[in-house]
């Protein structure tokens, strides 16, 4: 996974609301953004770690995809932002020292499909968090997976000839969605790529948050202060 997709990432993600998404987040953390340092788990090429470090946040973006990370590192040096960036699986993330506040945008922990991995990499994230930390992160919803992507077929396009045809596969019994998407630009040959992402339910995420020393756990709506509905598409957490 991410691995031709990296290059084409940004082409066909220009849609994605990463500027709402950093307001909600600056909002959430509630200090002088010089106090913080914030690591970006399941960073990707790095836009939610660059909007955050141009507004004076200190960052460190943890990604298991080298080639996603690599683009992320091109952007940074071409903004002239210091971020540090490390390849590394969630469930064994190692730091040099603890950071004040986590996050994870567009449902990075639905790619862990066993809940003891899940576990682990909650543990892994509490570890290096301070005692006053906030860790902030979504997933999607089982309802956005059997009600809005199970067995259809969904195309998108880029600015410049980029594009993709996305077909998909919802299990109800593991709540696993397979994602088997054909990739396509004017510069390479169409190549496929293979993804999984399986559906938690709020309170199997809220007690495993619970079990690895979280003391609470706040439920939102998407990016946004209400609570959820049956037809939530997006969830997310807020842990202290």
């Amino acid at each position: 996974m991410y691995q031709g997709f990296a290059s084409l990432y940004d082409a066909l993600m220009h849609d994605a609301p990463y500027d709402e998404w950093v307001a909600y987040i600056d909002g959430m953390l509630g200090r002088p953004r010089e106090e913080i340092i914030v690591l970006d788990l399941a960073c990707g090429t790095g836009n939610v770690t660059l909007r955050l470090a141009e507004i004076g946040y200190d960052l460190i973006g943890v990604d298991s995809s080298e080639d996603m990370l690599a683009e992320a590192n091109r952007k940074a040096y071409e903004a002239g932002a210091k971020i540090l960036f490390l390849a590394q699986d969630m469930r064994e993330l190692n730091l040099y020292g603890t950071v004040d506040a986590a996050i994870c945008v567009c449902d990075g922990f639905n790619y862990v499909l066993e809940e003891k991995d899940l576990l682990e990499a909650f543990r892994r994230v509490r570890l290096f968090l301070n005692p006053d930390g906030i860790f902030i992160f979504d997933m999607n919803t089982e309802y956005k997976f059997k009600e809005l992507f199970s067995n259809q077929v969904l195309e998108g396009s880029g600015s410049n000839g980029e594009g993709y045809e996305w077909q998909n596969k919802f299990d109800k019994k593991t709540k696993i969605n397979e994602y088997r998407v054909t990739f396509f630009s004017e510069n390479h040959e169409p190549f496929e790529e293979l993804h999984r992402q399986r559906a938690y339910s709020p309170i199997t995420i809220t007690n495993l948050l619970m079990e690895v020393g979280f003391s609470s756990v706040k439920i939102c709506n998407g990016y946004s202060n209400d609570p959820l509905t049956p037809e939530s598409e997006r969830v997310v957490y807020i842990a202290r």
